[in-house]
């Protein structure tokens, strides 16, 4: 395993989601259940007091202490440290070889688990959601100088920010487009990013990338000059993220989907996706990847057979109130029937569904519609389209509340979100500054530290 410069503020975040690993045992291989995770100690000493932890057959109070690697109990120097006598476990990220059972002052052999070992989806996926959804005790370095900082110094930051952050959605959808095709002038291409973009989205935190997977296997080039029929369209959908394999309710509906998906994977050849890659943990029923799917077949409809890339971009052009209008657009996006009042197969709901949420609406538009517009106005250089882009990413107005990342960053910085730009300024600097430990390269930063360096502990953010 490739060991990650991962700080330990990080590791706690993950230690005090147990969504995050499953199945604890030690290095003994004796099995730990957590009781109590403790209080976080922001002093010296251990990284958790009062904590209550059954290892074996025999339940343990006292304290925690989170490290990246085993060895670090040694190269920290805690055995001889009487702040750590109490520690009943230790939680090291990742394991080395040989490396030697921690010790207190008086030999006490203490207990240790490598978290790595343990975790329910890859590192990668563990970070973007943690990096998304900031605790309560969110801390930036800079916080307690902010009033450091001119709000002139802010607003100029933060604007260079907000274009470094629609640039890099671009050149995104720039780099997904020259996978495709070398030939940016065809429209079927720009079809086919614009699509795999929004079903990235549908997927929200939990299914961006098995959604991003299946559309990817989707070729809406083909699809477009074979006139499917929407039960065809779900039928390739569900069959190539796996959920028609071994289904067994009965119903006309998915009887028709099972005998489609026999002739169209024959047609187009489609590799599946597992269905046990699909996370249904820790989601409202409305939020289902099922019911997203459905959502997706309409939106395959709606590119391949008419024209949404030209709708999307005369609303560009014409609109005065982009989300409004937007709304509407992805509010007449049909659904099969059967998704209308079921949130899974075989699954009927008590009250009516909605495949598409006014909030998903308004992200989609932010992540996926305007950087695609914006580029599309840059290839085809329709400098009145940019500029229309531009005033409603300027314009647009957002609130923090909508999105966790801004609502705390708004309190650490002493800011306003009121635009689109702004929001999405914040959320930059959160994730390619702080997140990073690039205070020097701050504008904010260099204010309230000037040439000191930033405490090694701050590097990532005080949790």
């Amino acid at each position: 395993m490739i060991k990650l410069n991962l700080n330990e503020n990080f590791i706690c975040r993950i230690w005090e989601d147990n969504s995050f690993y499953d199945g604890l045992k030690t290095t003994d291989d004796e099995i730990v259940t957590v009781i109590e995770y403790g209080e976080k100690n922001y002093d010296a000493g251990p990284d958790y007091k009062n904590a209550r932890v059954k290892i074996g057959e025999k339940i343990y109070y006292g304290s925690i202490e989170i490290h990246r690697s085993a060895s670090d109990w040694f190269h920290h120097n805690h055995k001889g440290d009487n702040k750590y006598n109490d520690v009943i476990l230790h939680v090291a990220f990742y394991d080395e070889e040989n490396s030697p059972s921690p010790l207190v002052k008086k030999s006490r052999s203490i207990p240790t688990i490598v978290l790595s070992k343990f975790l329910t989806s890859s590192i990668h996926r563990i970070w973007k959601e943690i990096i998304n959804t900031p605790t309560e005790n969110f801390r930036l370095p800079c916080h307690e100088k902010i009033n450091l900082v001119p709000d002139l110094v802010k607003a100029d930051w933060l604007g260079e920010l907000s274009k470094a952050r629609l640039i890099y959605k671009t050149e995104r959808i720039r780099s997904r487009l020259a996978e495709i095709s070398t030939q940016a002038n065809r429209k079927i291409f720009w079809e086919q990013v614009l699509y795999e973009f929004i079903c990235e989205a549908l997927g929200y935190s939990k299914n961006k990338e098995q959604f991003l997977k299946l559309a990817k296997k989707v070729d809406v080039e083909k699809i477009s000059g074979k006139n499917l029929t929407r039960s065809q369209l779900d039928a390739l959908l569900f069959g190539t993220a796996g959920f028609l394999k071994d289904l067994r309710f009965r119903d006309p509906y998915i009887d028709e989907l099972k005998s489609s998906w026999q002739d169209l994977r024959k047609i187009f050849s489609n590799e599946t996706i597992d269905r046990s890659e699909w996370n249904f943990f820790r989601l409202r029923p409305a939020n289902f990847p099922s019911i997203r799917i459905a959502f997706a077949s309409g939106l395959l409809n709606e590119i391949a057979n008419k024209e949404f890339l030209k709708t999307v971009i005369n609303i560009f052009e014409s609109s005065s109130n982009l989300f409004r209008d937007m709304q509407k657009l992805f509010c007449d996006i049909n659904v099969s029937g059967y998704w209308q009042d079921h949130y899974n197969f075989g699954k009927e709901s008590n009250s009516p569904v909605s495949a598409i949420g006014s909030e998903r609406v308004k992200d989609i538009t932010v992540n996926v519609l305007l950087p695609v517009v914006y580029l599309y106005s840059i290839e085809f250089k329709n400098s009145s389209l940019k500029s229309r882009v531009e005033f409603f990413y300027k314009k647009e107005k957002q609130r923090s509340k909508s999105n966790e990342v801004t609502r705390v960053m708004e309190k650490q910085i002493d800011v306003k979100v009121f635009s689109v730009s702004d929001e999405q300024a914040l959320i930059h600097l959160h994730n390619f500054f702080c997140m990073k430990g690039r205070c020097s390269e701050c504008d904010i930063g260099k204010v309230v530290f000037g040439n000191e360096m930033v405490h090694e502990p701050l590097k990532i953010i005080l949790y």
